[in-house]
């Protein structure tokens, strides 16, 4: 469910249109979270492929790019738990989106992704954005035979995504087509919260940032 009258979440947004009025565009920070094996390195390359890689260092990725006509700039970090953004929230700016990634064979990843500690999660870093919940299965992406069986099916993610009251969940196995759906979603419910929070601001940066340059996503 989508909440629009969050004061903190507009005070918020006052400040990302304060900040980028001098070059027009909207900066958004995003989460990436997954272990070593649920292979985010396929979205990040997704990103590279349709984006401008503007920054990279260690585990923060900035990518510059025009969403439906608005200017983005988005920060990428790299986790591999969600306790991890915790114990690491006072560095970081104000968390607009996270994205928790397991692989479909890795059944002990989903499994350590409880309620409880996402609730720690939003408290320590006031987060109110979109969350969503992303299955990945290497082996089809990468047109290997996959094992006989998966480990965690199409059911267990939606319940799990249900358990921990997300907004969204996907499944990969076409890293084009499957990771373009995800990022539709997230931005666009980014997108409805930027320009209804300040809908002048909004137009403003839309039609100041017509000379940005970045790939259209």
């Amino acid at each position: 469910m989508i909440f629009y009258n969050n004061i903190k979440y507009r005070a918020l947004i006052i400040l990302i249109c304060r900040k980028v009025l001098k070059d027009f565009h909207f900066s958004l920070n995003l989460g990436l979270i997954g272990s070593d094996d649920s292979r985010i390195d396929i979205i990040l390359d997704y990103l590279k492929e349709k984006t401008k890689l503007t920054s990279s260092n260690h585990s923060i990725s900035e990518f510059q790019f025009i969403y439906e006509n608005v200017p983005l700039k988005m920060k990428i970090h790299q986790f591999k738990y969600l306790a991890d953004i915790t114990d690491d929230v006072k560095h970081l700016k104000k968390i607009d989106a996270i994205i928790v990634v397991v692989n479909l064979y890795n059944d002990q990843a989903i499994s350590n992704l409880t309620l409880n500690n996402y609730k720690k999660f939003c408290e320590n870093s006031m987060f109110n954005g979109i969350a969503a919940l992303v299955g990945i299965d290497p082996y089809l992406i990468e047109q290997k035979i996959p094992p006989a069986s998966r480990n965690i099916n199409e059911f267990v993610l939606i319940q799990k995504t249900k358990e921990l009251k997300f907004h969204y969940c996907f499944k990969i196995q076409n890293s084009q087509k499957d990771i373009a759906e995800i990022f539709k979603k997230v931005l666009n419910y980014v997108k409805v919260k930027l320009e209804f929070i300040n809908p002048e601001m909004f137009e403003r940066v839309k039609t100041s940032g017509k000379d940005f340059v970045g790939k259209y996503l």
